[in-house]
C-alpha cells in the first residue's frame, strides 16, 4: 500500500514539474516573439502571459499524467484465452 502511494505521488510530482517546465518555456518563447510589436509597446501583458501559462500548464499536465500511467493498468486481468461464446467463423 505504501509503495503504491509513493509511486502515485512520484508520478504526480514528475508530471507537475514537467508541466511547469513546458509551460514556462512556451510562455517565455511566446513573450519573446510577440514583444516586438510597436503598437503594443506600452501595453501591460502580464494577464495575457499568465492566461497562456495556465492553459499550457493544465493541458501539458493532463496529457503527461494520463500517458505516464502503467500500461498494465489498461489490461483487464482474467479475461485472456478463448471465449466459449460465438467462436465460429462468420462464413
Amino acid at each position: 500500500m505504501f509503495l503504491y502511494l509513493h509511486n502515485y505521488k512520484e508520478m504526480i510530482g514528475s508530471s507537475l514539474m514537467t508541466g511547469l517546465g513546458i509551460s514556462g518555456v512556451s510562455t517565455g518563447l511566446y513573450a519573446a516573439f510577440t514583444s516586438d510589436n510597436e503598437e503594443n509597446k506600452y501595453k501591460d501583458r502580464k494577464n495575457e502571459y499568465l492566461c497562456i501559462f495556465c492553459i499550457i500548464f493544465i493541458v501539458a499536465f493532463l496529457l503527461i499524467y494520463i500517458t505516464s500511467g502503467n500500461s498494465e493498468s489498461l489490461v483487464l486481468k482474467g479475461r485472456g484465452g478463448l471465449s466459449p461464446i460465438n467462436n465460429k467463423p462468420p462464413f
